[in-house]
């Protein structure tokens, strides 16, 4: 059974389902939390991280632990459901539309960035019957969200850079300027950051002289991503970070939906 420790949040604690831990910590500034798989590994990373002037009742660190007469506050019950509807408004946005989307309710780094988060899925990678799908992230329930079949070969690395070129269009569409990608592939801001420029070099070559192999999908996420200025962030995935999970959930959607 998992533990999910809020260290900051509106009310420290340790929960036992990942929609209590999200209703804490969600839109929450600064929230420090963790999954762990035993209670005292959250009892402690609670002791550890919790005495901060963030929280909004530094005594309250296990109240979940202690029964209570106090009303919780409605938990939205299909945030994780029922994204269709949502998806068809995503398609349906016209590329050549001059108005600019709605940009209200952004998170924004303290360099003033939006962040995005983006993720590649594929059940089945490296088989024949491979289904990837991507999945971009900006807020709950934004037009900007994306979630679809990868387009082309079905593997997990063309998702996540797929994922990306779309994320860098969807910020173009809505105007902004500064985008700070969260991302779980370390091989895709490798590929960026490190790789492309040897590889550009050598004729698009590795180092033991083999072709490589997204070269087409990379380009055209270079060249997505150029009207823009992009900050990369490596996140760990599956460590209970909101918008890696529900731009993981977006992808494993698109997966999904392919035809």
């Amino acid at each position: 059974m998992p533990y999910y420790a809020v260290a900051i949040g509106r009310i420290p604690g340790i929960y036992d389902t990942w929609d209590e831990c999200k209703e804490q910590v969600h839109q929450f500034s600064g929230p420090k939390f963790k999954k762990f798989n035993t209670r005292q590994e959250a009892n402690d990373f609670v002791n550890a991280y919790g005495n901060s002037s963030k929280n909004t009742n530094k005594n309250s660190y296990y109240k979940r632990d202690v029964p209570s007469t106090s009303v919780k506050r409605p938990f939205e019950p299909n945030l994780y459901e029922n994204r269709e509807e949502k998806r068809r408004k995503t398609d349906s946005i016209n590329y050549a539309s001059s108005s600019k989307i709605e940009t209200h309710g952004l998170e924004k780094d303290e360099n003033g960035f939006v962040n995005v988060y983006t993720d590649g899925a594929c059940s089945q990678n490296g088989k024949r019957k491979a289904r990837a799908g991507i999945g971009v992230w900006f807020s709950d329930d934004h037009p900007l969200n994306v979630s679809r079949a990868v387009v082309g070969r079905q593997t997990n690395n063309m998702a996540e850079i797929q994922a990306v070129t779309i994320a860098a269009r969807q910020a173009q569409k809505a105007g902004i300027k500064k985008l700070k990608i969260n991302t779980d592939s370390q091989f895709l801001i490798n590929c960026k950051t490190k790789w492309m420029k040897s590889w550009k070099a050598k004729g698009w070559k590795t180092a033991d002289g083999r072709p490589v192999i997204n070269k087409e999908e990379l380009l055209e996420m270079e060249a997505a991503i150029a009207p823009l200025q992009v900050s990369w962030n490596h996140v760990r995935g599956h460590r209970g970070i909101y918008g890696n999970e529900m731009a993981d959930k977006l992808a494993r959607e698109g997966a999904n939906n392919k035809n």
